[in-house]
């Protein structure tokens, strides 16, 4: 059977255990903290990303992995044994990180490597990760495990909500979720990446207390014409205990296969800020 590696990006949001368990490579975004560079996930834990962000008096900002740091990744991979590559990556809206990547194969026109735009970030991209690995461990093809993660990408459902899109907008994330600027009075919004890899507003409701439920029902929305169990992932900023609480209650209202609960990485966490907590659903 040919040997198919799995590569991502450290917005997958997956953690350093579960990446090794499941042999799926890695490749880090920058962190720029003034002058101080910190490769995400590797340099700063998640509380100390989040103290220094929050002290900071210049705002953070994140780039892509080189085209160099995939192909020197590639090219591992491909002098290890592997007979293929899929690498899934963050959408090509929110991050230059596809076409690095995309630089790389083309520089091994020879090598079967397949990249991926996920349209998706944090565990949104880590399900369709994920579950792409999986079909590779039934035995599946190079060929057949990139168009299955490819179906994936239509099948998922991301919700999020933040403390303050102070962080987005400083940032230039916002997106089609522009037009929710503003002075809300009490109305939190919740915003999801739509079909096209943006940030988009997605609804919004008033008063924080309002946010679960709100997510409870587009789950259940979500999966109503569905006989199959989903994939969950609840991805938090410093928030465990509602990560949990969402969990619990997700798992109450719909049918689950695989559950998640991840921290959000630094370089998210740049975009998105402390206190956001979100849930990702994906039909396999």
């Amino acid at each position: 059977m040919p040997k198919i590696a799995v590569v991502t990006d450290s917005t997958a949001d997956i953690g350093h255990d579960l990446a090794r368990e499941k042999h799926i490579s890695v490749v880090p975004l920058n962190l720029h903290f003034a002058d101080d560079v910190y490769k995400d996930g590797i340099d700063l834990t998640t509380d100390a990303f989040f103290t220094k962000l929050q002290a900071a008096t210049i705002p953070p900002r994140t780039s892509q992995p080189s085209p160099g740091d995939f192909y020197e990744l590639y090219k591992s991979l491909l002098d290890a044994g592997y007979n293929g590559i899929i690498s899934i990556h963050i959408s090509r809206e929110l991050s230059g990180t596809w076409q690095s990547a995309t630089i790389a194969r083309e520089m091994l026109p020879e090598e079967d490597i397949c990249v991926i735009d996920s349209k998706s970030a944090s565990m949104g991209l880590g399900l369709i990760v994920l579950n792409t690995w999986d079909k590779i461990m039934t035995g599946a093809s190079g060929a057949d495990a990139a168009e299955y993660a490819k179906r994936l990408i239509g099948q998922q459902k991301v919700m999020f909500g933040v403390a303050t899109l102070e962080y987005l907008h400083r940032n230039g994330r916002i997106g089609r979720a522009a037009k929710v600027i503003g002075g809300f009075l009490n109305v939190k919004p919740v915003l999801t990446i739509d079909v096209d890899g943006f940030v988009a507003l997605l609804g919004k409701v008033r008063g924080s207390s309002k946010f679960i439920p709100y997510l409870l029902e587009g789950a259940a929305e979500f999966v109503r014409d569905y006989s199959g169990a989903v994939d969950i992932a609840v991805v938090h900023a410093q928030d465990p205990q509602l990560a949990g609480e969402l969990l619990s209650r997700t798992q109450e209202r719909i049918a689950v296969r695989n559950s998640y609960v991840t921290d959000i990485g630094s370089v998210i966490g740049t975009h998105t800020g402390p206190g956001t907590i979100g849930i990702v659903l994906q039909k396999s």
